[in-house]
């Protein structure tokens, strides 16, 4: 079935319960998976993986002690492909669901969501951070993981800066657009972000570039509050 997707819808490399390669896929390896999530606590935790392609981290969540897990993504094939793989590695706990997040609402809150790579350059041009960040805060109880580049150089997006200077005030400067920030002014005030990686993975002697970790946490609600 893995062969059948073809590699352009497997993002990365895919392996069996003992280790042997299944997919090839693309960017890092399964070794690079924990230290691309570094200071993420998954233990005891609901977990949605929204964008979960063929749950990668979903099975790294379950392998990492979370209490329950649902990938999620908008390919029918994939979420066949990651239910087999979960069984294939005897998973408990860890289910996946066809469904296009950004446009179905959730079906129940987790305590944590992933978004691991989903913000790119394509989603940012196509003014879809928005639809992001109200979808991340609806699935998410109390925090929210992203993998992305904090910022990118203008000349990068296929989208004119005054547009996005207009959907995201304050982001566009220095011939740059600072999308942590853009996502940071979008959750709102009742989250709080926290850098967990700089941007760099360590493969061996190796020093590769990777997306930065940000989690967002929501606050508490305020003693005084009504």
């Amino acid at each position: 079935m893995l062969a059948a997707l073809g590699p352009g819808r497997v993002w990365r490399p895919v392996a069996g319960p003992d280790g042997a390669l299944l997919a090839r896929g693309s960017g890092p390896g399964p070794e690079s998976l924990e230290p691309y999530v570094a200071g993420l606590d998954v233990a005891g935790k609901t977990v949605a993986d929204l964008g979960c392609n063929l749950g990668y981290f979903s099975l790294l969540a379950a392998r990492c002690g979370a209490r329950r897990v649902l990938g999620c993504d908008a390919d029918p094939e994939i979420i066949e492909a990651a239910t087999l793989l979960a069984r294939l590695h005897g998973l408990a706990g860890v289910d996946f669901l066809a469904r296009d997040f950004l446009a179905a609402p959730a079906p129940e809150r987790f305590d944590l969501a992933l978004l691991v790579d989903f913000v790119g350059r394509g989603v940012v041009a196509k003014g879809k951070l928005a639809a992001v960040a109200a979808a991340a805060a609806s699935w998410a109880r109390h925090e929210v993981f992203f993998t992305l580049h904090p910022a990118y150089a203008l000349d990068e997006l296929a989208v004119p800066p005054e547009v996005l200077a207009a959907r995201h005030p304050g982001c566009v400067r220095d011939g740059r657009f600072f999308t942590a920030e853009a996502l940071a002014a979008l959750l709102g005030p009742g989250w709080t972000m926290r850098r967990l990686t700089d941007g760099r993975l360590s493969a061996g002697e190796t020093t590769l570039r990777a997306k930065t970790a940000l989690l967002f946490t929501r606050k508490a609600p305020s003693a005084s509050a009504p």
